[in-house]
């Protein structure tokens, strides 16, 4: 799924400015005076105008918002709020960022920090754990991510850089379906058109490592359309001795 992220606001002039300089991070923007009149899912975030929106005040339909988005919310305004208003956007909303007067390029920089937050936690939680000397069973593979090597049985694989970084990011994305977009995004660090044309050629390499039958993967395949899928019957985490 392509990077959208969903502006509710009836400010058309920061509409067209925040769409321009998002489009620059291949990140698209849809534009909503009702939020949750969308499928919230399929958005990668929200950024919410408080001048010219407010907040539901039925506490219900925030925790609605918060459960169905797997992504950032950030709140626009023009005026500061009380510390007490504040305090309760992030600890009662569980909301993740509160603007305030900023000029729109400081707005793109939060929007596109917090979505890469959001994109790689699943990464920066397995570089965590490879400070505390894990491993990692997925299927016929064994990951040791204090050394950084992958083994099938008791055949260590030759991975590129590049290739180990594409395998954690399917195994902490296991059972999603991930657009080529995504992929560049959280492995390469950007999505230019370079960037997601050699995407295919890092993964037909990957899947000619870790696949038992290649030309039949059973764990790294490919959605015709959408982009690729890695099927995960469940993740062991084992004590590296």
């Amino acid at each position: 799924m392509p990077l959208e992220i969903l502006l509710i606001s009836q400010n058309l002039k920061l509409a067209d400015k925040l769409e321009k300089q998002l489009a620059a991070f291949q990140i698209n923007t849809r534009i909503s005076f009702e939020p949750l009149d969308h499928l919230l899912q399929q958005v990668s975030g929200i950024v919410w105008d408080l001048t010219t929106t407010k907040l539901p005040v039925n506490y219900s339909e925030l925790a609605i918002l918060r459960s169905q988005i797997a992504g950032p919310i950030l709140l626009l305004d023009k005026r500061p709020r009380s510390v007490e208003t504040v305090r309760s956007y992030f600890l009662d909303y569980h909301l993740d960022d509160y603007i305030c007067g900023e000029p729109t390029s400081e707005i793109v920089a939060r929007i596109v920090q917090k979505i890469w937050v959001y994109q790689n936690k699943d990464n920066l939680q397995l570089t965590q754990q490879s400070q505390e000397s894990e491993s990692l069973v997925v299927g016929h593979l064994k990951i040791d991510l204090s050394k950084f090597e992958v083994n099938n049985g008791h055949k260590k694989l030759n991975l590129s850089p590049i290739e180990y970084k594409l395998l954690l990011f399917f195994v902490s994305n296991s059972n999603t379906v991930l657009s080529r977009t995504q992929i560049a995004s959280a492995v390469w660090g950007n999505t230019t058109g370079a960037t997601l044309r050699i995407i295919d050629t890092h993964i037909s390499n990957l899947r000619k490592k870790i696949e038992i039958e290649p030309k039949n993967p059973q764990m790294l395949t490919t959605i015709r359309g959408f982009g690729y899928l890695f099927k995960n019957k469940g993740t062991q985490k084992s004590q590296v001795h």
